[in-house]
């Protein structure tokens, strides 16, 4: 599974509009960040059945949507939310229905503490930008809920998604940070290292997938929906922090 960085993204778009013919791959797949330890597993498995390469790009659900938007050369997203891909259905530029191929939860996470609501109170705390990630709107509506929202906004540092929030806390940059919990669990992060907000303090989180309407590869990309909402990766992927309860 080759994974291009951001720097090469205008090489990987170059090369897929010369391949837009082939119905041989690769097939070409913007993926938000959260899910990423979780895609490059079921990933894999798909590239081994199918014998077809996937090509992700990860980032958050808002900057992909917009590439999407702008033209660039997927085949499918996955976005962290049901927003986006449902909007770019109804703009022609996506096919639905939207599919829920994730549902998932956003969790504090202190590498270095013992994690509780009471790290909210001091230091700076890390939390993707809301108005590009998901989950960072979901930790906004935790925090709110627990009324913790208005004494932490000047101690915020903003990541563009989930994953770089993980980077700023594991090189040690913050002491605290919101993530989803599917990261966690992909690096067996010790239990009492993070608190996961309870579903009654935000919007449930449901992730959803389509496929974007001008691929050359449209079936294919059906197909690899098909594969991450089938039963057998469904109970995968609730093992890895995607379950219905999290």
């Amino acid at each position: 599974m080759a994974i291009p960085t951001p720097v090469a993204w205008a090489l990987l778009a170059l090369c897929c509009s010369q391949a837009q013919g082939s119905v041989g791959g690769p097939l070409k797949v913007a993926v938000a960040a959260n899910f990423r330890a979780a895609f490059v597993i079921v990933g894999a498995e798909f590239e081994r059945v199918q014998g077809l390469e996937l090509v992700p790009v990860f980032g958050s659900s808002g900057l992909l949507a917009t590439q999407v938007r702008q033209g660039a050369p997927f085949d499918a997203f996955l976005s962290a939310d049901m927003a986006r891909p449902t909007a770019l259905v109804r703009d022609g530029l996506a096919t639905g229905p939207v599919r829920v191929y994730a549902r998932g939860r956003v969790a504090l996470w202190t590498p270095k503490g013992h994690a509780s609501p009471t790290d909210l109170e001091a230091g700076r705390v890390g939390l993707p930008n809301p108005k590009l990630a998901p989950y960072g709107q979901a930790a906004v509506e935790c925090m709110q809920a627990l009324g913790a929202w208005e004494g932490v906004q000047n101690r915020l540092v903003f990541g563009n998604n989930v994953a770089q929030v993980g980077h700023f806390l594991t090189a040690g940059s913050l002491p605290a940070g919101f993530v989803a919990l599917g990261q966690l669990m992909a690096v067996d992060a010790p239990a009492e290292r993070y608190w996961v907000c309870p579903e009654n303090t935000h919007r449930p989180i449901e992730q959803g997938a389509v496929v974007v309407r001008r691929s050359p590869m449209a079936t294919a990309a059906e197909g690899l929906l098909d594969f991450i909402t089938a039963p057998a990766r469904q109970a995968r992927l609730a093992q890895l922090g995607y379950g219905a309860d999290g």
